[in-house]
């Protein structure tokens, strides 16, 4: 394999060490504008696209670990990598470009965390939450009974707290306090 050849399958392979998800697409009849307009829409959520032989893709994937997509990589082919983060992301930005460019682009396949799923469960990947959303809902679920918790001790004790301010200040005034 010559030299180009090769370093262009050592950077899709590490690109693809360091993504979260493998999303691969026919982009036959795409123009060169809407291209340019997919590419910078992912590249300004820090995603990639890359257009490379099937041949080349294969062998990063391979080298990558990433088994079971060798039947998508027929025809023209564009890899878009999830970053780390968030393997949902590039398919809630596909099917919001796709809402303004009917049939512009095709996803073949999505590989997320060692298992494929078919294109056309790209909708319903995209609705998904993505990992920072998974977060913040195990978050809120685990905080909600500690709040309630919480609230419980305060309340009774924000009372004592006060009937106790009162009492040094009555004692403070030199007023007298009874039992």
């Amino acid at each position: 394999m010559p030299a180009l050849k090769h370093d262009a399958v050592d950077q899709m392979t590490e690109s693809l060490k360091g993504s979260s998800g493998v999303y691969l697409a026919d982009f036959t009849g795409l123009t060169v504008e809407k291209v340019t307009v997919l590419r910078s829409t992912l590249h300004k959520k820090g995603l990639s696209m890359r257009v490379s032989k099937n041949t080349l893709i294969r062998r990063a994937l391979n080298n990558a670990g990433v088994q079971g997509l060798d039947k998508y990589l027929v025809g023209p082919t564009a890899m878009i990598l999830a970053d780390n983060e968030d393997p949902m992301a590039p398919a809630k930005l596909l099917v919001e470009f796709l809402k303004t460019n009917e049939d512009a682009i095709k996803v073949k396949t999505v590989h997320i965390d060692g298992q494929a799923y078919a294109g056309d469960q790209l909708t319903s990947l995209a609705k998904m939450p993505g990992k920072r959303e998974l977060q913040a809902q195990v978050i809120t679920l685990a905080m909600g009974p500690g709040a309630n918790l919480i609230g419980l001790f305060k309340g009774p004790g924000s009372k004592l707290a006060s009937q106790i301010q009162a009492l040094v200040e009555k004692i403070e005034k030199g007023e007298t306090v009874s039992a």
